[in-house]
């Protein structure tokens, strides 16, 4: 068997501070560096000649210098097999047909929802993306939910028919219990007992009707505890401080903006339950980060998280406040036995041999015909 010469987009996990994408980015091309049947190099990090700032400035030329240039002559001279991927959007100005192009589509929230983002940007988005998948030879998602929906996408809209298979994501390492957490608390001003949402605010995860739940737990049970938003904001949150100026619960809830590696262990470790009521997920890293340290979590009845997490979670609808409200108090007083055996099925090991596996079968397949 030859070695597969793989280039893989690495864009993402330049980022200096790494939340989902990156994560997954980061820790898959580890893996997939210590598989002997491959030979995998990383993309340039474009970075490096072009400053991050000001932001719009470095998306127009990263789009001009590397997606559009970069890559399909990298791809050219360097002859090579196959082509990942990583930021959904494949739209060189050529293709070169000696490499197979393998989309990563985390998800198609902005395909399936029009109050996720700005108007302009998710008609920017679905324009580039269909492109790109006609650019594609080969889709790869997060769960058998985002591939089910990815399917009837492509099939129902436009019209194509591209193979599409999944790999489960994992966590990155988990750190036991640290006793020396009270400088991490007294930082984010956490002075009770708290519930942890981990993530960007944003519309996807639905942090307007959490906060009117978390509001009606408040005011049914007086007991005291907080709310805590451990991540940066995004977009479209204004909404959400309204609520909260206008309801007095400024001491309640809490932004801690973007927290280190260390920080987010420790505010793991110490809540009394992880709260993640997304709206659309294409698979879910923060609940299994929580449920890996043995806390109770509550996340949204929808399908993926079903498929990932099994009976080991509370579910709430999550557009009811009424519902997801008791939830919360059901989890205090009735928290979950996590399944261990639930874990097994989360390995980037077994994540990487499964994609390299799926990329000989298919660059053979491609070869034959």
């Amino acid at each position: 068997m030859n070695k597969l010469k793989i280039l893989f987009d690495y864009s993402p996990a330049y980022k200096l501070h790494k939340t989902g994408i990156p994560i997954f980015v980061e820790n898959l091309f580890q893996e997939l560096q210590l598989i002997k049947s491959i030979q995998i190099d990383k993309t340039y990090d474009v970075s490096k000649i072009i400053p991050r700032k000001p932001h719009k400035l470095f998306r127009f030329f990263e789009q001009f210098l590397y997606h559009n240039l970069y890559i399909p002559c990298k791809l050219y001279w360097g002859e090579y097999d196959i082509y990942i991927e990583s930021q959904y959007i494949f739209n060189p100005i050529f293709k070169p047909r000696h490499t197979l192009i393998v989309n990563m589509v985390y998800d198609i929230a902005l395909i399936l929802y029009d109050d996720l983002q700005t108007k302009k940007h998710t008609i920017n988005f679905r324009q580039k993306l269909a492109k790109s998948i006609k650019n594609s030879d080969y889709i790869i998602t997060l769960s058998q939910s985002s591939q089910k929906d990815i399917k009837h996408y492509i099939e129902n809209t436009l019209d194509l028919n591209r193979p599409i298979d999944y790999i489960y994501a994992d966590t990155t390492k988990i750190v036991e219990k640290n006793q020396n957490y009270s400088h991490v608390l007294k930082k984010f001003k956490i002075q009770q007992d708290y519930f942890l949402f981990l993530g960007t605010l944003e519309p996807r995860k639905n942090p307007f009707i959490l906060i009117k739940a978390f509001h009606l737990f408040k005011k049914e049970t007086l007991l005291p505890i907080q709310l805590v938003f451990a991540g940066k904001k995004g977009w479209l949150y204004t909404h959400v401080l309204e609520y909260i100026s206008k309801n007095n619960l400024e001491d309640s809830v809490i932004f801690t903006n973007y927290i280190s590696e260390e920080e987010k262990q420790i505010l793991l470790n110490h809540t009394k339950a992880f709260l993640f009521l997304s709206r659309y997920e294409g698979f879910g890293i923060p609940p299994l980060e929580a449920l890996k340290l043995g806390v109770p979590t509550l996340l949204s009845d929808i399908p993926v998280f079903h498929e990932l997490f099994l009976d080991n979670v509370y579910y709430a609808n999550t557009n009811d406040i009424k519902d997801i409200s008791q939830k919360m108090e059901d989890i205090l007083i009735h928290p979950i036995q996590i399944n261990t055996n639930l874990f097994e099925k989360f390995s980037w090991k077994i994540s990487a041999n499964k994609l390299v596996k799926i990329l000989y079968t298919h660059l053979n397949k491609k070869k034959k015909k």
